[in-house]
């Protein structure tokens, strides 16, 4: 047995019992995090990714964003100069 698994099995015999019962809903979730696939999460964010990159370059090459901001602020907001 490790060093660190001793020590943690250590801490855990000296917690109180109600107590424990947090520790083994933490490892319970950690368990559950470690047996998702990872090539799920992989394809679920490179899909969502693939998505964002169809709209890379879309606008035009003169777009002004800073001037685009300030309207859609002129537009919504009430100017009190």
């Amino acid at each position: 047995m490790t060093q660190i698994r001793e020590k943690t099995l250590k801490m855990i015999e000296r917690m109180p019992e109600e107590k424990v019962i947090y520790i083994f809903n933490i490892l319970q979730n950690i368990e559950a995090l470690s047996m998702t696939a990872p090539s799920d999460v992989t394809k679920d964010s490179m899909a969502a990714f693939d998505v964002l990159m169809k709209y890379r370059g879309t606008l035009p090459e003169d777009f002004d964003y800073k001037r685009e901001l300030e309207e859609a602020r002129d537009e919504k907001y009430v100017r009190l100069d």
